[in-house]
């Protein structure tokens, strides 16, 4: 299973090289559960859990910059290389880019760094309660979508 989101409108637009052409491998409409999980990138996730293991438990001053302004870095960072990476994941011969997917996925990384708290968690206006119900209703219902690409 790939990381690009398969809906009818990817196989109508892949005619020629989608299925049943010669050499084509087999590929099937994506449900609910499998939109979820293409749309949330688990993978840079667990890279900003780590991070926040490596500079969240210990607040203060590394090289000289507080903590805090290298979490909000190294969370822009990640951001584009979420932009990038996920770009780069759903890339599928014949077919148009995933923007869809690319935008969700980038927008998902944010919704998840703002549930775990850190570096938001220092903003005047951040509730642990809102960001976590933020969470499951982004998370729920990014399923119902069917990108068009």
């Amino acid at each position: 299973m790939g990381r690009r989101i398969i809906s009818p409108y990817t196989l109508e637009g892949m005619k020629g090289t989608g299925p049943g052409s010669p050499g084509a491998p087999a590929m099937r409409v994506d449900g609910y559960f499998d939109r979820v999980i293409k749309s949330i990138p688990g993978d840079i996730v667990a890279g900003w859990t780590a991070i926040l293991g490596l500079f969240g438990a210990t607040p203060g001053l590394v090289a000289g910059v507080t903590t805090t302004n290298i979490l909000w870095i190294l969370w822009a960072l990640l951001t584009v290389i979420t932009f990038f990476w996920t770009y780069r994941q759903t890339r599928l011969p014949g077919a148009q880019p995933a923007w869809t997917q690319v935008f969700i996925s980038t927008f998902a990384f944010v919704v998840w760094v703002l549930a775990l708290g850190a570096p938001f968690n220092t903003l005047a206006f951040y509730d642990t309660r809102l960001a976590a119900a933020i969470l499951i209703v982004f998370t729920l219902g990014v399923g119902a979508l069917q990108p068009r690409e």
